[in-house]
């Protein structure tokens, strides 16, 4: 195609598919959201689907079994919602939760909107350091927290010197208990959710994960929470029952919230992922299920127990760090009745930026021909590859960052400079690496902050895990770059082994070195880990990582 020309591609003609795009200078253009979020804001949207819901059940605890329909919930987040107004919480002012996954986890998020407040999440596991760096950033009027975090909590307010209520779930004799702000109330017959002031008002602050640094406070409105309709979420149908872990901190659990309120999914809560025993999620209740790739090798090399019945599952989500073939294969083999979808997306677009639809046979046809594939171009996103030097856009099977334009995305980051989010043409920097095919099919490498260069080469971490992991005796693994006065960076792979599994460096170097080009073998070695430092949101902290092995202590 010559530069300028214009290259329409119609998916229905050519693979029989539903969505029109086009492609100008191998940029990749989509239709508009033709539905406009509703003016009056998420929390009216929220609150009548509720009602529309009421008699469904929303949440069913996985480990005791109760059940928990729409209409008990709304009832609790409505009155959370009026006990915050007349705790003086206002519209914009800010309040937080910290805890594990219970029934009752997602009530702050759903009565801040009801009443015009922002929602932001910390998490139990953090240390007291990035606890307060977070707190200190948002600085909450209330904050929500389970038993297990109430000590750090008060360690955190009593750094910060804030005045901020703590409210928890569970028993306290010093703070205020979240039963008694849940009894019925004779205001609760009148209420009525606060309208939006504006689309563009920030409705919650997520954090970025951390990986690579300090996290940043990602700031979503209205707008782009709601930009998305149902349709364009392809997520799961009505009667999926999906399981969930992931605490509030997390942005998956706010994009599984917003999904099952508006469309009537059923949830399945448990506190968290179990790595010691990790078939326990699976007992029967669940149909569909959202683990990202060490929670699913974890299950694939763990045994699973005879009284585990999967026979109800019938969809694996997957995302969070690429995933290989060979991988996905693995995951096939041990889950054979159940579709394992790629999902890719990122805190700062409030929906997953790739479409692959369940329900329709011809995107059933790709996840099982291209399995490791994210997906195709999804209405409302706009997209391209570009070249990491030059930022020129690239085509099919041409590999560069990929960068999106969308109204789903943040809004910036919160009381931080934004300027480094987007391009010069306002296209966000997503950070992460790959390439789409010939069919518009899109594919995920890894992270560029990870990447590093042997010589003049780029050495993507994330294929050489992938292959680490495919060892029985792998639980974890994680390459970076050792300085090297020559060839810039040498491949180190660090590992942490299965429970009562053996091997040595040199076997570990053998299984990789065996099956990569040269320039990828691991010249910094392998070292041996019990435990890898880690963000809230699980991820290994490879800043972190990188400089203990550069200091020694590893």
């Amino acid at each position: 195609m010559d530069n300028g020309d214009i290259a329409f591609v119609v998916l229905h003609l050519k693979i029989n598919f539903i969505l029109d795009y086009k492609i100008v200078d191998n940029v990749i253009y989509t239709p508009d959201i033709k539905q406009q979020p509703d003016a009056r804001g998420i929390g009216w949207v929220y609150y009548e689907s509720f009602l529309k819901h009421s008699d469904r059940i929303a949440q069913i605890d996985g480990l005791t079994g109760q059940e928990d329909t729409f209409g008990s919930l709304l009832e609790r987040c409505v009155r959370t919602a009026i006990w915050l107004k007349t705790e003086g919480v206002q519209y914009g002012d800010i309040i937080s939760v910290c805890t594990y996954n219970h029934l009752n986890s997602c009530v702050p998020h759903v009565s801040s909107m009801f009443i015009g407040a922002k929602i932001a999440a910390l998490d139990p596991s953090m240390s007291l350091r990035d606890a307060t760096y977070l707190f200190k950033m948002v600085m909450p009027k209330v904050i929500f927290v389970g038993e297990e975090s109430v000590k750090l909590i008060e360690d955190v307010i009593q750094e910060v010197g804030s005045k901020t209520t703590i409210v928890v779930f569970g028993a306290t004799k010093k703070h205020i208990s979240f039963s008694e702000l849940v009894k019925k109330s004779v205001d609760e017959l009148n209420f009525k959710p606060t309208a939006a002031r504006s689309i563009n008002d920030i409705v919650a602050i997520m954090f970025s994960s951390g990986t690579t640094g300090l996290s940043k406070g990602i700031c979503h409105t209205h707008f782009s929470i709601l930009r998305p309709d149902t349709k364009t979420m392809y997520l799961a149908p009505t009667s999926a029952k999906m399981f969930s872990s992931d605490s509030p901190y997390w942005n998956i659990f706010l994009l599984i919230l917003n999904h099952t309120i508006q469309s009537g999914v059923t949830q399945v809560v448990y506190p968290r992922f179990d790595p010691e025993n990790p078939w326990a999620i699976l007992n029967g209740k669940v149909t569909m299920a959202f683990l990202n790739i060490s929670q699913l090798m974890m299950l694939c090399n763990t045994p699973k127990p005879d009284y585990i019945d999967t026979s109800a599952l019938d969809m694996i989500l997957t995302g969070g760090s690429p995933i290989s073939e060979k991988q996905i294969t693995k995951v096939r083999s041990q889950f054979p009745n159940a579709l394992v979808r790629i999902i890719y997306g990122q805190t700062e677009v409030f929906e997953s930026i790739f479409c692959l639809d369940w329900s329709n046979p011809k995107h059933l046809e790709i996840i099982e021909k291209k399995p490791n594939s994210c997906g195709l171009p999804k209405l409302g996103i706009n997209y391209k590859i570009v070249d990491l030097e030059t930022g020129k856009p690239l085509g099919a099977n041409q590999k560069g960052e990929l960068r999106v334009k969308t109204e789903m995305q943040l809004s910036g980051y919160y009381n931080m400079d934004s300027s480094g989010i987007w391009d010069e043409d306002g296209w966000l920097k997503t950070g992460d690496y790959g390439y789409y095919d010939e069919d518009c099919c899109f594919y995920i490498s890894d992270r560029i902050k990870e990447m590093f260069k042997y010589q003049y080469w780029h050495i993507v971490p994330a294929v050489l895990e992938s292959i680490l992991m495919t060892h029985p005796a792998v639980s974890r693994a994680v390459v970076i770059g050792i300085p090297h006065e020559i060839d810039d960076n040498h491949p180190m792979a660090v590992v942490q082994l299965r429970k009562n599994a053996n091997a040595t460096e040199l076997e570990i170097k053998k299984y990789l070195d065996d099956q990569v080009e040269d320039r990828q073998k691991l010249r910094g070695g392998v070292k041996f880990v019990k435990d890898f430092p880690i963000t809230t949101s699980q991820k290994v902290n490879r800043w972190k990582l990188k400089q203990m092995i550069l200091k020694n202590e590893i």
